[in-house]
């Protein structure tokens, strides 16, 4: 016989409240938000005012790269019958002679926030409104911004609020006459790099080797100086992660772009000897049909020998050039010398660094040789 105490036994009017306490248990949650959750981050947080004002999640549209300013003065004048309520956070500078906005959240009567920040708008809707997103969509649109970009510039990738995004240094261009400082034969590399990274729409690969100091980081400032193109730094580390979603979005976004790694080794080394997935990846986005799409340019320098690298690499049609930057030759290097004003013979083979800086003094090792062979 089951236990009296089990089985719980309500009349019609328990019913009822236990059916009503239960949906309160359901809704109050629902309803009671914080003012972290409101202002989270300092700013006011759009979907938790969304949930406070309709009590639904919201579904989203995002559009970048836009004159938040503009794009809410036009809103407002466009939308005046149907907005609720505006909220905005504005900010003064010492320097400003009044306040700049820099958010702004305007709730409308059709179950929709509007967001304005300094270069977006984000429309929280409850999906039954696609002529509300087309309208919104095409008014700011109509303030598009382009970075301009700087005269001489490189991006470094760095991460921001919505993922990966680049940040443009100047830097200062370079004159370098190459017949000084490098062999004859790099002149016509040179013009075969220059050619191909300035041409629209093609893909595949530089690599630029040799011991250090022999000028590669130079030339890559020179070359870089007189490209039309948007070039992007990766750092080894995010090379190895191109294949990210993350860094794809980022190519998407910058079509018809160079990427630059320095010290490529570990990127760049022979799959078979070292297990490396990086190398794939490379290969995928300079010619495959990931390459077909984005029309990316790699250019790698690195120090080691070009029988280490992967052989794929250098197979014809993805290989745009390379070349090995070794010591100048006794002619070159005396030449090099001159022009710096130095009266130095010069007896020997140098690498350019050693050339430019013969006065500052050397802190290499050099082997002593010790046992037998030292008494000769």
């Amino acid at each position: 016989m089951p236990d009296a105490r089990s089985v719980p036994v309500y009349d019609n009017q328990h019913v009822h409240l236990h059916t009503y306490l239960n949906s309160m248990e359901n809704i109050l949650p629902q309803r009671v938000i914080g003012g972290d959750n409101i202002f989270g981050n300092g700013l006011m947080e759009s979907k938790s005012l969304y949930l406070y004002y309709f009590n639904a999640l919201p579904n989203v549209n995002f559009i970048y790269t836009i004159n938040g300013e503009k794009s809410l003065d036009a809103f407002k004048k466009a939308f005046a019958d149907r907005i609720v309520k505006i909220y905005i956070r504005e900010e003064i500078g010492d320097k400003d002679k009044e306040y700049k906005h820099d958010l702004a959240l305007i709730v409308l009567n059709n179950e929709s926030v509007i967001e304005f920040g300094d270069d977006y708008c984000e429309i929280l809707h409850n999906g039954t409104s696609p002529d509300l997103i087309a309208e919104v969509t095409a008014l700011v649109r109509k303030y598009r911004t382009r970075e301009k970009r700087k005269k001489y510039e490189i991006n470094l990738i760095t991460t921001g609020e919505r993922g990966l995004t680049l940040k443009a240094m100047e830097f200062k261009r370079t004159k370098l006459d190459l017949s000084l400082y490098y062999e004859d034969d790099f002149t016509a590399i040179d013009q075969l790099i220059y050619k191909r990274l300035n041409t629209n729409d093609d893909k595949g690969i530089v690599l630029l080797h040799g011991l250090p100091g022999t000028g590669k980081t130079t030339y890559l400032r020179y070359l870089i100086g007189r490209l039309k193109k948007r070039v992007l730094f990766l750092s080894p580390a995010v090379a190895a992660n191109i294949m990210s979603p993350d860094f794809i979005d980022l190519l998407i976004d910058n079509p018809n772009t160079i990427l630059v790694i320095e010290d490529a080794e570990n990127i760049i080394m022979d799959r078979k000897t070292s297990g490396n997935s990086s190398v794939s990846n490379l290969l995928n986005l300079s010619d495959g049909l990931l390459a077909d799409c984005m029309n990316v340019q790699v250019v790698c320098t690195f120090n080691s020998d070009l029988s280490q690298i992967d052989g794929a690499l250098m197979r014809k049609g993805r290989l745009i050039a390379k070349y090995e930057f070794g010591k100048l030759s006794v002619r070159k290097a005396q030449q090099l010398s001159g022009k710096q004003g130095y009266n130095t013979v010069i007896s020997q083979p140098m690498t350019i660094a050693e050339v430019m800086n013969q006065h500052e003094p050397s802190f290499e090792k050099k082997e002593i040789p010790i046992g037998f062979r030292a008494q000769f």
